[in-house]
């Protein structure tokens, strides 16, 4: 052992000081109580009683001692390539008293082999494998230590591992199941953000999900192993499921929601989407007063959708639908689902490949962890009355897909793969880890499109060439009196906020036709159809239809919406109201 004259005291944990070893590089962040903080404050709070941490890359011994200082630790196992830090290591055991622990000199290797070249430099966390980022002092031949193995005859329940990114394809053969969580130190700057990716791709698939406890500008990651003996993991990451890779086969996906009065359109969109590839729907309501709640728990009877009471319900808050998706992680549809699209009822997925279907898009996207799909607005088409017509149908006209600069800005709504990546979803963006490896965020031409994660406030961009695969087709407005109710059911996002005149000039564009959805209106009628099979739903349906109808009656001559209607005429007629809309609000209504 070297000789020295003083220990350090690091997070409770006392170290010889030897100048030889600890140089002023590391020295000042030992004294300032910074070395190894983050794994020493991980290990405490993650180890169990009767656990067995392997540790992959040993420092001073600091992280090892804390670890088998955890009251009911069984072992503990330090592999340390440098064979300088050996017997550092075992002094800083001997100061603090420990006897579970067991030190092997040797570097940490996919599989056991020949001896292999470890590059010695002067301070001892940069010596590693690799002999190219900076000079070194001199080349240490080690034995290599198969992970294989040593996971065969450790039984590790918790890994340690700071190899100075040597982790890179280090774990991808081995069994990780009986483990519980890993502690990583990741190093990109030696194998770049595609190598980060492929390690938390890796992980992912295998049931390992980033903490939510993990700091982000932190280097040091931890990973939660989502199910252990069939149970989650408490605060285990969004979602809390075990992560299924790009490409798995029958991916489910789930449209969340929020609805209130929208009884008249709810079938036809289920139908649509179910058509397109929508495997899970979750309805959040509030103050439905049309039928729409009870024809969503038929859905609901009937396996179709999860309908349940908005959560701001019997609260304080108002805003319903960002509540309503803050709870979205606690639904056992989230944790089960693949992919997840916050949208609305008035919103259409327009697939432009294939068949129409998800998996002809995602065939031809290339791998993704978000595809932001632009909106079109469909106008009113010039239509005052509502009919009992389909959305898709009576609405051909909209805006223009080809605008000119100044107003090419366009809203979006997201496909998200539940990667870990992802942190939280919202109404039109996911929130995206950017220390994860690089996210890949595409546009509805599969174009990569980085810049909503350089800005966490955007929810949408220039949509100009976005929409060669898929787009998002939004009907805001329909007929005028469907507006009006719109406008008398008030803002399903937040309480008390009404549609504004606004809101229909900056939408009501009927000029092109160009996005097409009959193409796929055969497939989607056929489920419709099937749905309306059942006489009970057919029933509710028809009375929403009715409501919707009684609604539109009762707000005739109304102060508030007659001013509206004027303001409307003179906006798309020219103040002239249209000869149709002088007889009775609708012929339903008489």
């Amino acid at each position: 052992m070297y000789a020295y004259d003083e220990t350090l005291t690091i997070h409770g944990i006392k170290v010889a000081f030897v100048p030889d070893i600890i140089t002023p590089t590391i020295e000042k962040p030992m004294r300032k109580g910074k070395y190894e903080k983050g794994e020493v404050e991980i290990m405490r709070a993650i180890l169990q009683p009767g656990d067995r941490l392997l540790e992959l890359g040993a420092g001073v011994g600091v992280v090892s001692s804390a670890a088998a200082s955890v009251e009911g630790v069984e072992a503990v196992l330090s592999i340390e390539a440098d064979p300088n830090l050996v017997p550092m290591i075992k002094e800083t055991w001997r100061l603090n008293g420990i006897e579970t622990a067991e030190l092997r000199n040797g570097v940490a290797m996919a599989k056991a082999g020949d001896p292999v070249k470890f590059y010695i430099r002067d301070n001892y966390w940069a010596s590693s494998m690799e002999p190219d980022s900076r000079p070194y002092s001199r080349i240490e031949e080690v034995p290599s230590a198969g992970m294989d193995a040593l996971f065969q005859e450790f039984r590790p329940t918790v890994l340690s591992c700071d190899i100075e990114g040597g982790e890179l394809g280090l774990l991808d053969e081995v069994d990780l199941s009986g483990l519980r969580h890993i502690v990583m130190e990741v190093h990109p700057k030696v194998y770049g953000q595609e190598g980060l990716r492929k390690i938390v791709e890796m992980l992912g698939a295998k049931g390992f999900l980033p903490s939510p406890d993990t700091k982000p500008d932190s280097s040091v990651k931890r990973f939660d192993r989502v199910l252990v003996e069939g149970k989650m993991i408490e605060g285990a990451a969004l979602p809390r499921r075990p992560y299924r890779p790009w490409g798995a086969e029958a991916p489910r996906i789930l449209i969340p929601t929020c609805m209130k009065n929208e009884g008249p359109f709810i079938l036809e969109w289920i139908a649509w989407h179910r058509a397109v590839g929508v495997t899970d729907f979750l309805v959040f309501t509030n103050d439905c007063t049309d039928g729409t709640d009870k024809l969503l728990d038929r859905l609901d009877d009937m396996g179709i959708v999860r309908h349940m009471a908005n959560p701001a319900l019997g609260s304080d808050a108002t805003n319903f639908q960002p509540v309503a998706l803050r709870y979205l992680p606690y639904t056992r549809e989230m944790r089960e689902v693949d992919y997840v699209i916050s949208m609305d009822v008035d919103e259409f997925i327009n697939i432009r490949v294939g068949e129409g279907r998800f998996e002809d898009l995602f065939a031809v996207t290339g791998e993704f962890d978000v595809l932001s799909m632009s909106e079109i607005n469909h106008g009113s088409n010039n239509k005052l009355a509502y009919e009992r017509k389909w959305v898709t149908e009576a609405y051909p006209g909209h805006q223009s897909t080809t605008p000119g600069k100044q107003k090419a800005h366009r809203g979006v709504k997201s496909i998200t793969r539940l990667s870990p990546r992802v942190n939280a979803i919202r109404n039109h963006r996911p929130d995206v880890s950017q220390n994860l490896g690089q996210a890949i965020w595409r546009d509805g031409s599969g174009r990569a499109r980085p810049g909503f994660l350089k800005d966490p406030e955007m929810n949408g961009w220039d949509c100009r060439g976005a929409y060669d695969l898929v787009s998002l087709d939004h009907f805001p407005l329909r007929s005028l009196e469907c507006f009006l109710v719109k406008m008398h059911r008030g803002d399903v996002v937040v309480a008390d906020k009404s549609v504004s005149n606004r809101y229909w000039r900056t939408r009501n564009n009927n000029g092109e036709t160009s996005s097409d959805l009959t193409r796929f209106g055969a497939l989607a009628r056929k489920e419709y159809d099937r749905l309306l099979t059942d006489p009970t739903l057919a029933s509710l349906h028809e009375a929403c239809c009715t409501a919707h109808e009684a609604r539109i009656a009762s707000l005739a001559g109304v102060k508030e919406f007659e001013e509206r209607k004027k303001w409307i005429f003179s906006e798309a007629w020219d103040g002239e109201i249209p000869e149709a809309y002088r007889q009775p609000t609708s012929e339903a209504a008489e």
